[in-house]
Parts: structure tokens; C-alpha cells; sequence
């Protein structure tokens, strides 16, 4: 698992980090999928100022599968999946893919970089 930045999470806040992943994970069984081999999550979107936080208004976790070229996202409450090649997207059409999915473009970016350098 991958943070956008570094932090320690209180323990509640580790568990919605689990859960959260445990749906995506669901998700992908359910479509018969492999399994992400590149997680993010935003420790932010989970706990503020000592506050945690059950959901968020826009994605908090990402994965991607690299074998299947497809990207899972949820915000504590919903998941989402995009078939997309991510590695391979121009700057612009990066941004322009997150935009029109309402993924946060910080987070993308930094998800690209991630599977940039596993591959």
C-alpha cells in the first residue's frame, strides 16, 4: 500500500484503509479480475486533525491492475472501475481522463508514477 504522503494513522483510521481495500477487492473478484498490483491511498481523506473520517467526496483509494489495465477507485462509500492504460496516457489526456471521471489529478499522477516504476 502506498501513501500520497507520509503519515501514521490512528488505528480506526487503518481499519477504513482495510475495509476500503477489502471492497476493492470485492469488486475485482466479482469481475474475475486479477488483483491490483499498484494501490494508493490518501492518508488525508481518512483522518484530519486527529478526526476520522468515514468517506469522502471523491476518491480516497485507487488501484490498478497493470495485467488488466483497469483502475478501481472508492471514496469510503462507492467503487468505481476504469478500463484505461494509464503508463501510456499523455500529460493532457491524463488530465483530461481524470477530470471527466472525477478523479482527483494529484492522485493519478502520482498513481502513473507509481506503475512507471514497477514497470
Amino acid at each position: 500500500m502506498n501513501f500520497l504522503r507520509e503519515c501514521v494513522l490512528s488505528q480506526a483510521a487503518s481499519d477504513l484503509v482495510r475495509f476500503d481495500a477489502d471492497s476493492i477487492r470485492q469488486v475485482v473478484s466479482a469481475q474475475h479480475r486479477n488483483l491490483p498490483d499498484v494501490w494508493l491511498v490518501d492518508p488525508d481523506a481518512y483522518e484530519k486533525d486527529g478526526r476520522v473520517l468515514r468517506d469522502s467526496e471523491t476518491q480516497r483509494m485507487l488501484a490498478y491492475s497493470t495485467k488488466d489495465q483497469i483502475l478501481y477507485g472508492t471514496d469510503g462509500c462507492n467503487s468505481c472501475t476504469r478500463q484505461v492504460k494509464l503508463g501510456s496516457l499523455p500529460a493532457d489526456e491524463l488530465k483530461q481522463f481524470a477530470e471527466s471521471n472525477e478523479f482527483r489529478l494529484e492522485l493519478i499522477q502520482y498513481l502513473v508514477s507509481l506503475i512507471l516504476e514497477i514497470s
